[in-house]
């Protein structure tokens, strides 16, 4: 009797704030579905990025429940709250150790941006993030054409290569869009319609999210 090996799944993970999700995030997690090898993509939800400022941000619980409208009807992406009950502040390498023992079947991919890439060597155990996992990596259309330059003139010796063979580029498409811009124009009461779901911008209109300088 031949026995089957069980097929591993391959998931790209996109992590983000999503404060507030937006048509840029979903162009992005939607091309890695469906224009690369992964069956899915999570987009999971960063209670506290260590780069970031906490003020700044909505509650997890919000941003996670629009992500969850921003990709209801799409059955290649979904949003994920792996984070919420891991130690804060959230280190990736963390994230993934966890998930490497919960999902043994599984092999997680991780989406970046090229500004990210460029900074991922002073992330917190980078190295075992690309020892692991391929990284897939969309451009920044403002700084592909100096992308050489980039690692002859910083010059860090624990830069990852861009030519990693665990480094995948994909010419994702761009659209511009900052969740900065989209939290102080709800503030100003400007009409942000088209630069995410409607769905999304329901609920922030429901809830009355941003609309509070608190809540920048």
């Amino acid at each position: 009797m031949m026995e089957t090996q069980e097929k591993r799944r391959r998931i790209g993970l996109y992590f983000g704030t999503f404060n507030p999700v937006h048509m840029g995030h979903l162009v992005i997690a939607n091309h890695m579905a469906t224009h690369t090898d992964l069956e899915e993509v999570w987009m999971v939800v960063t209670p506290l990025n260590p780069q970031k400022d906490a003020v700044e941000l909505m509650a997890q619980e919000h941003r996670l429940q629009m992500v969850h409208l921003a990709t209801a009807e799409n059955e290649r992406l979904q949003g994920s709250d792996v984070e919420f009950a891991l130690p804060a502040p959230n280190y990736t390498a963390a994230t993934m150790r966890f998930l490497r023992a919960e999902h043994a079947q599984v092999d997680f991919s991780i989406i970046i941006g090229e500004d990210n890439f460029h900074q991922l060597h002073n992330w917190k155990d980078h190295w075992e993030l690309v020892t692991h996992h391929r990284v897939l990596v969309y451009p920044r259309r403002s700084i592909v054409a100096d992308r050489a330059s980039v690692e002859i003139r910083d010059g860090e010796q624990d830069r990852i290569p861009v030519d990693h063979p665990h480094v995948v580029w994909c010419d994702a498409p761009m659209i511009s869009i900052s969740s900065t811009y989209l939290r102080a124009a709800i503030q100003e009461h400007k009409d942000i319609r088209y630069l995410l779901p409607d769905t999304v911008l329901n609920y922030i209109s429901n809830n009355m999210l941003y609309e509070a300088a608190s809540e920048d």
